[in-house]
Formats: C-alpha cells, structure tokens, sequence
C-alpha cells in the first residue's frame, strides 16, 4: 500500500499519508483554521459595506440637522480602524506570516471593541433596546474572545502553520 497522496512512500496507518506529506499537509491552512479564515474574508467584504452605510446615514443626518455627533464620529472612526487591522490580519493570516498570532489577537479584541461601541454603548447611554444585531454582535465577540485567542495563542498546530 502506499500513500494515498503522493504514490510513492509507505503510509503511516492514521492517516494514510507518508511521513513528507504529512509535514506538507501540517503546514496548509486547514480544519478549524477555515473558520478564522472565512470569518476574516467575511469582515473584509463587509466592513467596507457597513462604513458605507454609516457615513450615508451620517451625511443625511448633517444635512438635516447641521452637526456631526460625537458617537457616530467615533463610529466612523472606529469602522476605519477595523478595516485596517482586519487588512492586517488577513494579510499575516493568508501569507502565513511569523507576526499571525499578534494579529489575530489584535483583531479578535478590535471586535470586542467594536461590539462595546455598536452594541452596548446605544444600551447604556441612549436606552436604545437590544436587538438581534446587538445580541449577535457580542455574542460574536465573546465566542471570538473566548474560543479563538486561547487557540491562537496555546495551540501547536498555530506554531506549524504560521511559524516557519
């Protein structure tokens, strides 16, 4: 029998890959490593989209009323900031880059802030209510918070894939 990817080497009996392949295959981004993925392909085209919205909601307001408040300035502000680290993230992620786990932890506690800013602040300082947008967007931070940054950070399969 050989191994079922390259043909050519005795396979180990777990998996069916040979020793080379199997190293090969440690080093890919794969398994859980899709959901950070698509969670930051997800953000890059949405982020965009989301300042969009916001700054043409901003600019109907100023032309109504004449100013620009502090909240929806800090949430332009903040929008902006969120794509760049998001950029960064993606590009340490997608390039397997030395610098992923910094990254990635950086993002992952910009989406608490971002949660805090969009989700709890309108609660706590406007009485606005909780709706599914909200709900979903701190759950999203705390599962991001709680889940992924002790996998970033204690897991060996990160040292494989993005330590080279």
């Amino acid at each position: 029998m050989k191994c079922i990817q390259c043909n050519e080497n005795e396979p180990n009996k777990a998996s069916g890959l040979c020793d080379a392949c199997e190293e090969t295959e440690a080093c890919k981004i794969n398994g859980l490593l899709y959901l950070p993925a698509a969670g930051l392909i997800f953000s890059l085209i949405f982020l965009p989209v989301e300042l969009f919205d916001l700054v043409s909601a901003i600019s109907a307001y100023f032309s109504r009323s004449g100013i620009i408040t502090w909240y929806a300035a800090g949430a332009a502000a903040l929008l902006l900031v969120l794509i760049g680290i998001t950029a960064y993230a993606s590009w340490q992620f997608f390039q397997r880059k030395r610098q992923t786990r910094r990254a990635m932890v950086i993002y992952y506690l910009a989406g608490v802030v971002s949660a805090l800013w969009f989700a709890v602040l309108p609660v706590s300082l406007f009485g606005a209510t909780w709706d599914n947008a909200s709900i979903r967007s701190v759950l999203t931070a705390v599962i991001g918070v709680t889940c992924w940054l002790p996998y970033f950070l204690k897991s060996p399969r990160i040292g494989q894939v993005f330590v080279r």
